[in-house]
């Protein structure tokens, strides 16, 4: 059955969902249908979703639900492969309690309490969590564009800003600036439990209405790669740096991950700074600018 399919036919616990998350989720989380995967979704409520993604996931090993309210424990399910922590997850505690029911997370859904603060605050505690090729799903994302829950359009430090940083992370490589990514992110106040090799470990995200889905891959597999040139003819235009633009993950002084580029990519680089140089040093020669 779709994930539709299960909630017009479901009658245990409440479960509250828009409908187009329904389509989303199954877009991207079909594949793993029959897979033998662990998923949390913070923000428990009344435990509906929680029954849905364990007939969904029909071989999963763990659905895990975490929630401040301490009412959430009541909760009873008829599978011992349902679990709810009661507690704050960002609350080193807590996430301990979670790791010990899943200690590997493949799917992590925030349904929390869409605050912009909590939102960037679970991401970087949960996503460390999160397995290789793991899916890290925001729900209500609209909550940012309103200032009761800490956001607007265009606030600075708000959970959908935050996201978008998170784009210019994913394309690192191409910077051309000494700070890191963690640096990148320090008007959001992250904590340093996500380092810098976690965020090389974003692969993509995807933007639809209120959600925001990330995947998870080694840090070798989110760089531009070799550039593959191919063929022999050039009748339009000559192809330039043919031996690829691929960069070097490797350590500097202070520990932190920097890319060191090829000598073509330098090269190019220094080519248009120069360029430049002699463009600006044109412009203050001309009888105009002595005029000035």
């Amino acid at each position: 059955m779709t994930l539709a399919e299960l909630y017009q036919n479901h009658d245990g616990y409440v479960s509250d969902k828009w409908s187009s998350y329904l389509a989303v989720y199954e877009r991207v989380l079909s594949p793993l249908k029959q897979a033998p995967i662990s998923l949390l979704e913070v923000g428990v409520q009344n435990g509906g979703s929680l029954q849905i993604w364990a007939k969904y996931f029909s071989n999963h090993q763990k659905i895990v639900g975490c929630d401040i309210n301490p009412d959430c424990a009541k909760l009873r399910f008829d599978t011992p492969t349902i679990s709810v922590v009661v507690g704050d997850v960002t609350d080193s505690d807590t996430l301990l309690s979670v790791a010990t029911v899943a200690p590997r997370l493949d799917i992590i859904i925030d349904d929390g309490s869409h605050t912009s603060r909590d939102i960037v605050s679970t991401f970087c505690a949960l996503f460390p969590h999160l397995k290789q090729d793991g899916l890290f799903i925001v729900e209500d994302l609209h909550c940012s564009y309103w200032l009761e829950w800490e956001g607007g359009l265009n606030t600075l430090d708000s959970s959908m800003e935050f996201f978008k940083c998170l784009a210019d992370i994913i394309n690192f490589e191409h910077w051309q600036s000494n700070i890191s990514r963690h640096e990148l992110l320090e008007r959001f106040n992250i904590p340093g439990e996500i380092t810098e090799v976690d965020l090389a470990g974003i692969h993509s995200i995807e933007f639809v209405n209120s959600m925001c889905i990330i995947k998870r891959r080694p840090p070798q597999q989110n760089t531009l790669g070799i550039r593959n040139v191919v063929g022999v003819d050039q009748n339009v235009c000559a192809v330039k740096h043919t031996n690829g633009s691929t960069s070097q993950i490797i350590k500097d002084e202070r520990g932190r991950l920097s890319e060191v580029f090829k000598l073509e990519q330098i090269e190019k680089s220094l080519e248009d700074h120069l360029f430049r140089v002699r463009d600006r040093l044109a412009t203050l020669k001309s009888p105009t600018a002595q005029q000035d």
